[in-house]
């Protein structure tokens, strides 16, 4: 890899249902100077606190909480983003909850406005929810249809408040560019995809979405599940890849809040951070939802801390 490392810290958790993502990034940076403390010399870093954002009551969006304090964290995060492609850093961002992932792409998108990002997001969910369908209101599950064209669905089953509309539509055009749509259904693939409800599958299925299961991953190998998706990809002039914890299986670590069955190996897991982190198309690499206040002994830490010094 060419081009020196940075890594931004994204300590926010304004997105997700259960507290501990912020703490996230810390912990894995602390693991990684336990175990291969090289990987942070040879870089830089950044962090970006929660702390450091105004508090506004999300009293007033219960479909969307914290809208108005992640709206400032998302446009940190593109900042943050867009300031190390153009310092031509390649960025591994370290975020809280997945919301932030919103941010990532945004500052991507400022950066290379008229370029195609190919997205590849390994995650148990498909965080296709809005605030018209969201059945929690937790934001982390709505960061790729943030991303996307407003597609009209059958499933507006949400009423909402000016307030909330006003505030999704400042999250879709997040970023000093205003850029929306920022990425293109025909431009994702999902992998590991097991637990969704019917209204995001409804979305997958009339944008024609790429996307592969636990058990597509079983039948072919997770090799020939990334080829096809880099093959897939291949008119993008750039990746970003997306990496939930959450896309592991329990049995690895329950150091995430929505953990799901049936989820990745970590020879599977291996396989991703060393085909994808070190590709020549890759601009961004992101790992989001370590939680260490349900974790067992860092085990999730300890985890992707292996993981990425196995691909860098």
């Amino acid at each position: 890899m060419k081009r020196k490392i940075k890594f931004i810290e994204a300590a926010f958790e304004l997105g997700a249902g259960t507290p501990g993502a912020k703490l996230g990034p810390g912990a894995l940076r602390e693991e990684i100077i336990k175990t291969n403390p090289t990987l942070l010399e040879k870089a830089e870093n950044e962090t970006l606190f929660q702390d450091n954002l105004i508090s506004i009551s999300s009293n007033n969006t219960p479909f969307a909480f914290n809208i108005h304090s992640i709206y400032q964290s998302v446009n940190m995060v593109a900042a943050s983003v867009q300031k190390a492609l153009s310092d031509n850093y390649f960025p591994v961002v370290i975020s809280g909850d997945h919301s932030n992932a919103i941010g990532t792409v945004t500052g991507i998108a400022d950066t290379y406005p008229e370029n195609k990002i190919g997205v590849i997001w390994v995650d148990a969910h498909l965080d296709l929810h809005s605030p018209y369908t969201t059945p929690s209101g937790n934001m982390h599950g709505m960061a790729v249809k943030a991303l996307l064209p407003d597609n009209i669905t059958n499933f507006l089953k949400n009423e909402l408040n000016p307030e909330t509309i006003t505030f999704w539509s400042k999250i879709k055009k997040s970023g000093r560019r205003g850029i929306t749509p920022k990425i293109l259904p025909q431009n994702i693939v999902f992998i590991g995809t097991r637990d969704y409800e019917e209204e995001e599958w409804a979305l997958v299925q009339s944008l024609n979405i790429r996307f592969y299961t636990p058990d597509n991953i079983r039948k072919k190998g997770m090799q020939q599940i990334l080829d096809e998706a880099q093959e897939y990809l291949q008119n993008c002039d750039m990746l970003y890849t997306s990496f939930d914890v959450d896309s592991l299986d329990p049995t690895i670590s329950a150091g995430t809040g929505t953990p799901s069955p049936d989820g990745l190996s970590y020879s599977d897991a291996e396989l991703v951070f060393k085909t994808l982190l070190p590709h020549p198309k890759t601009v961004v690499f992101e790992i989001s939802e370590i939680n260490p206040l349900l974790d067992n002994d860092h085990s999730m830490s300890k985890t992707i801390a292996q993981l990425l010094a196995s691909a860098l």
